[in-house]
């Protein structure tokens, strides 16, 4: 294979098969027949949604990858890959008993203590903003930590949590049933299936049951056998899928039930009830509350896709440059160890001194950077008012 064919594929194999692990909490699923999309979840604040990313979106990032790994744009990646073969022919490795094996590998953020190991980072640098990948590994525990006082924040204002939760599964439910008009058919005809579905999910979380993986199994949609509908029935399945998703978070309020089912019904009924509700529970904080959900559930948005970049990142360093059409060589142990790690530490070193090429990819880490940074010092500015 082709330097350039490998490198391509490695790095568009990346874009399409992320490998995300590095955050406690949060778990990635991959495309599903129900989902068509990477969808992350954060297990240790379930008030906030799930983050999607759609597949046409991967695919969009992952066609970039042609261009940045072209020679003629990145021929720094070409130069620290004649090095990486050469390293990875000449097979040198460290004792396996060597006794600071596992408090360097954690110190450089590599998988193994080799050279091989620290020059697959320096063509990641040549592709991916060093400023990332120093940033992205430091990023867990600001995130849960701003998370947790957030949400005792919620917890110790449940009247105007409990408005912000039926508010914002109305305004959901709102701009979801305007798509499900005649001028798109398939989801036209699925309304009145929609709804009742709705409703139906509502009725068992009021009876204390839960809302099963074999709720969407069990609950098609017109139109699912054939290949021409099946991206508006997508459509129908991950808008249930959100509505489900917020209606759990509700399951423990029937009084909230009971709106939703309504909202079904009557709107206008619906708004009259909403009224009545929020005047019955003499709700304090409620603009700061439903500001505060909003701007957790915008901070997971940009940190879960923080992670699926990193995650992107570190399947190209670690897994797919390793898929390397070099033939290995018998492994030839160092003669001295501290002068092999010495070398191990100057390459990584040298990675994060390296400046990627100005492609979309890089504008892509860079912004979604900025993004992330801008949306925690919201959710913190918040935290800080309500303390």
């Amino acid at each position: 294979m082709r330097d350039c064919d490998f490198l391509h594929q490695a790095l568009e194999q990346a874009f399409l098969h992320p490998i995300v692990y590095s955050a406690i909490g949060i778990s990635m699923a991959d495309y599903t027949h129900l989902t068509d999309c990477l969808r992350f979840n954060d297990n240790s604040h379930h008030l906030l949604l799930p983050y999607t990313l759609p597949k046409e979106n991967i695919k969009k990032y992952a066609h970039f990858a042609e261009k940045t790994t072209h020679p003629r744009h990145n021929q720094r990646l070409y130069d620290e890959y004649e090095t990486y073969k050469y390293f990875v022919t000449e097979n040198t490795v460290i004792p396996a008993n060597y006794p600071q094996t596992q408090e360097m590998c954690k110190k450089l953020n590599l998988l193994e203590l080799s050279r091989q190991a620290a020059q697959r980072k320096k063509m990641s640098a040549s592709v991916f903003p060093s400023e990332f990948i120093l940033q992205a590994e430091k990023l867990n525990e600001q995130y849960f930590t701003s998370m947790k006082y957030a949400e005792e924040i919620l917890h110790s204002n449940p009247a105007a949590y409990n408005l912000a939760l039926i508010t914002d599964y109305a305004a959901t439910y709102k701009k979801i049933i305007k798509k499900f008009n005649i001028s798109n058919f398939i989801l036209w005809i699925n309304k009145k299936r929609f709804r009742y579905y709705l409703n139906e999910a509502a009725q068992l979380l009021k009876s204390h049951q839960v809302i099963s993986v074999e709720f969407y199994e069990d609950h098609p949609f017109h139109g699912d056998k054939y290949g021409i509908a099946r991206y508006k029935i997508m459509q129908c399945k991950n808008n249930l899928k959100q509505l489900l998703f917020l209606l759990q978070k509700m399951s423990h309020e029937p009084q909230l039930l009971s709106l939703t089912q309504q909202l079904l019904a009557n709107p206008k009924t619906f708004n009259d009830m909403l009224a009545k509700y929020r005047n019955a529970q003499k709700i304090e904080n409620a603009s700061t509350v439903s500001s505060l959900l909003h701007n957790m559930q915008n901070t997971f948005d940009k940190y879960a896709f923080l992670l699926y970049l990193n995650g992107v990142r570190f399947a190209f360093e670690n897994k797919y440059l390793c898929e390397t059409p070099v033939k290995n060589q018998p492994q030839l142990p160092t003669v001295s160890p501290q002068n092999e790690v010495k070398k191990i530490i100057h390459i990584v070193e040298e990675s994060q001194k390296i400046t990627p090429i100005s492609g979309k990819i890089s504008k892509i880490y860079t912004q979604a950077l900025k993004d992330y940074k801008e949306a925690i010092q919201k959710l913190n500015a918040i935290i800080n008012k309500s303390v």
